[in-house]
């Protein structure tokens, strides 16, 4: 009696380890899982840390650029000049003018004091770091929608897996009965070889839905970016209809979907492309100060002892005259894009408004179906104990319990089904609307 008593205990303990190493998750809880251990969330901060580099590059142009420069020259052989004959000499004379070493140091400071292309260039720096931030957003959507949509897959297996339990248990209850009966010369052997078929086709079910309930955690790992070797038990919801609860007359603003979003974005930034194109035709002005000093010599160590300073100080004016076209063609390109912008913005704005307006049609279908078939569940359900409590006073026949049985279970595959079209449906809703992120934080 010990032994078994020791052997329980360790069986509980084991049974305990066991249990405590899957995590249990919430839905909340894998959001905000992926939106902190994502890959993907890499990405996109970089492209933020990449545009604020390139706003970095757009101010430097207008900043002071201070440059040096070292020379060191060994002319090996001379260039030979020639006077003619004439005024000096009877014949030609050949000289060679310049020392054997010439060095030289230089420090140059330029300023850019107008360009109108680098001021738009600056300009454009906000709405590029907006378009990351965006970028972000876009990204962080799509983890939550994956997560959401993978979430409730293994919900939907999970439910389905209780249900086989419940089929199973009732279904092991019936074959009691009848092996009772078949003993006592009062059931047929077929009859209990027709259960004992059903017991073993819902095992077979059961069998796929836990390979099946598998396969969806490890893509609910996969969507959040989790290791796969980790233990996780998603935590089920409390009342799955609540998700198909809506309001009476819902709004939709397109400016709230961030695809539209990115190309208002897109538009701006392509608006000041314009302008800097517009730019290019104007002149540029800048000022520069130089200071070096130079020396030379026919000797190496010579050459580097008597330094002669120099100064300058200059401004340039370029004014563009004619590029061949170039440029024009260039603003000409800049011009259409910015119209295929907008144009692509009115589009998408129906596009969106017809994905708004068909998703909120198809929920409300699919909220409709799952009142309905949940309906056929408890009125099936009540037939099948109606006719299993008949059939155990011998009243029904195995026929009529089969029947109910076969019906119960439709009913539970039409449920199921509708709870599957009313979950994604719902997502497919918030995601045309823009509010994925308000959505998932009711959970």
């Amino acid at each position: 009696m010990s032994k078994k008593i020791a052997f329980l205990c360790l069986f509980l303990g084991l049974w305990s380890s066991v249990v405590q190493a899957q995590q249990a998750v919430t839905l909340k809880a894998c959001v905000d899982y992926a939106l902190k251990n994502h890959a993907s969330n890499t990405l996109a901060q970089n492209e933020i840390a990449l545009a604020k580099q390139k706003a970095t590059e757009a101010l430097a142009g207008y900043l002071p650029q201070v440059s040096t420069n070292i020379t060191i020259d060994d002319n090996l052989k001379r260039q030979v000049s020639i006077i003619p004959a004439g005024a000096f000499s009877p014949t030609e004379i050949r000289l060679q003018f310049g020392t054997q070493y010439n060095n030289s140091a230089t420090a140059q400071v330029d300023q850019v004091l107008y360009d109108k292309s680098m001021l738009v260039g600056i300009k454009a720096a906000e709405p590029n770091n907006q378009l990351a931030t965006l970028k972000l957003e876009q990204n962080q959507d799509n983890l939550i929608y994956n997560t959401v949509a993978a979430y409730f897959q293994v919900l939907v297996y999970a439910e389905q897996e209780k249900i086989t339990l419940e089929n199973e248990k009732k279904l092991r209850e019936l074959l009691n009965i009848l092996q009772l009966r078949w003993e006592k010369g009062v059931a047929k052997k077929t009859d209990y070889d027709r259960a004992k078929a059903n017991l073993q086709n819902l095992l077979s079910q059961q069998s796929i839905l836990q390979m099946n309930k598998k396969v969806a955690i490890n893509r609910l790992k996969n969507a959040i970016g989790m290791p796969l070797s980790e233990e996780i038990n998603v935590v089920e919801l409390s009342n799955y209809e609540n998700l198909a609860l809506l309001e009476k007359d819902p709004a939709f603003e397109v400016g709230n979907v961030l695809d539209y979003k990115v190309l208002q974005n897109n538009a701006l930034l392509q608006n000041f492309e314009v302008q800097r194109k517009q730019a290019a035709f104007l002149p540029t002005v800048s000022m520069y100060a130089r200071y070096g000093a130079s020396s030379f010599g026919n000797e190496f160590g010579k050459s580097l002892a008597n330094w002669f300073d120099f100064s300058t100080i200059g401004l340039k004016v370029n004014v563009p005259i004619f590029s061949g076209y170039r440029k024009t063609s260039q603003l000409r390109q800049a011009e259409i894009s910015l119209q295929n912008i907008k144009t692509n913005m009115k589009i998408t704005a129906d596009n969106l408004n017809l994905t708004f307006q068909n998703s909120h049609a198809q929920l409300q279908k699919t909220r409709a179906d799952l009142g309905i078939n949940h309906e056929n569940l408890v009125f099936a359900k009540n037939v099948y104990d109606s006719s299993t409590l008949e059939y155990e006073k011998g009243v029904a026949t195995l026929s009529d319990l089969l029947n109910a049985e076969y019906s119960y279970k439709e009913a539970q595959s039409n449920y199921m089904t509708s709870l599957i079209n009313v979950l994604s449906s719902r997502l497919e809703y918030e995601k045309s609307k823009g509010t994925l992120k308000s959505y998932i934080s009711q959970f």
